[in-house]
């Protein structure tokens, strides 16, 4: 068991560094294109924040695992939803801007239904299994392109409504409604950077384009072993406990996979930026929803028995939550009280999750 572990957190590890020198190196090469920064903060950053989960699902859907697939990503969705969103109320509240509330959350709740939807073949279509297939898979990847491309029309046709709201709350500014969205991701990124315990000091060498070639490789490479590791080592583990491969998936993969995240938006919030972490993870979450499980569906048909109408319905209500919350309490914040509520329903899915089994 000792061996699965270690493969596990050497897995989950290589996930976090690849993703990192994924996107640091196509950020480097997009920049030499002369990509606009709202385009790789919409494409490249975004993209590269989830690909731990992306890299995970798909794998273990090669690996005819899909119980791990679904399991991580629905898993890390109520891991950010609640717990995160819930740490980061309690440490300092903070308001919630109207791009969000009119735009974001709205988008993901929809991701969260669809994935719902998706998934819960007994409720919905009166079968004996839940199973995620592929013509569902692209239904979730057609919703996710439709995003994509709502997200950058409206970066270029939409004027800036929250800049006042968002230099109050996150010194930060707005030059348009998708455009603070796509900054605030790129900064959420940065952040990252800074956390990092071995600092690679190569700034200058990311002028380079053979440097940059080197970051996308080497991080590639490290997302596929990643991957391979943390498919076997929780498959191995369940293996020897007992635990079925979905709630390892829903505990410890998803966890190990979104604690990045927890101390990324934990660091914003204490620095006055609660806004870009919030950003953050309502992007990753849609991302994971609809693009994730959409991948691995194409896969192999996500066979998901294991994964039931309370694992499904959990984010859809807490994207409900999150969205409708703000909209009825003064200055449209998310505070104390609210993130207690938070973190004691995530508790409570977490009790559940355990003595389910």
């Amino acid at each position: 068991m000792l061996h699965d572990i270690i493969f596990l957190i050497l897995g989950l590890l290589l996930l976090v560094f690849g993703a990192n020198y994924v996107t640091d190196g196509a950020v480097a090469v997009a920049k030499r294109f002369k990509v606009s920064n709202l385009m790789i903060g919409l494409t490249v950053v975004a993209l590269g924040s989830s690909m731990p989960d992306i890299v995970v699902c798909v794998e273990s859907a090669f690996q005819h695992k899909p119980a791990l697939a679904v399991g991580e990503v629905i898993g890390a969705n109520i891991f950010d939803l609640l717990l995160v969103i819930g740490i980061m109320g309690m440490v300092r509240p903070w308001k919630v801007s109207g791009i969000m509330r009119h735009q974001d959350l709205p988008i993901l709740l929809i991701a969260s239904a669809a994935l719902w939807i998706a998934g819960d073949s007994v409720l919905f279509d009166g079968a004996a299994h839940n199973v995620i297939n592929r013509s569902s898979g692209i239904m979730l990847i057609v919703i996710f392109v439709f995003y994509m491309w709502f997200m950058i029309l409206s970066s270029r046709t939409e004027k800036s409504e929250d800049s006042t709201e968002d230099t109050t709350n996150d010194n930060t500014s707005s030059s348009g409604s998708v455009g603070s969205l796509a900054v605030g991701i790129a900064k959420a990124h940065s952040l990252k950077g800074e956390l990092n315990i071995l600092k690679f000091h190569y700034e200058a060498l990311q002028s380079k384009m053979w440097f940059s070639a080197i970051l996308i490789v080497a991080g590639l490479g490290a997302l596929v072993i990643g991957g391979n590791w943390v498919v076997d080592g929780a498959s191995g583990l369940a293996l020897k406990v007992g635990m079925s491969q979905a709630m390892v998936a829903l505990t410890v993969v998803a966890i190990g996979n979104a604690l990045p995240d927890l101390v990324t938006s934990v660091t914003a919030t204490l620095k006055g930026a609660s806004g870009i972490a919030f950003g953050n993870i309502v992007g990753s979450c849609i991302i994971n929803a609809l693009l994730t499980i959409g991948l691995s569906a194409l896969v192999i048909p996500l066979k998901a028995d294991s994964i039931g109408f309370v694992d499904f319905i959990t984010p859809v209500a807490a994207s409900a939550l999150l969205w409708f919350v703000p909209l009825f309490t003064k200055n449209r914040s998310i505070g104390r009280v609210f993130g207690i509520i938070l973190t004691l329903l995530y508790v409570a899915y977490m009790t559940f999750t355990v003595i389910r089994g």
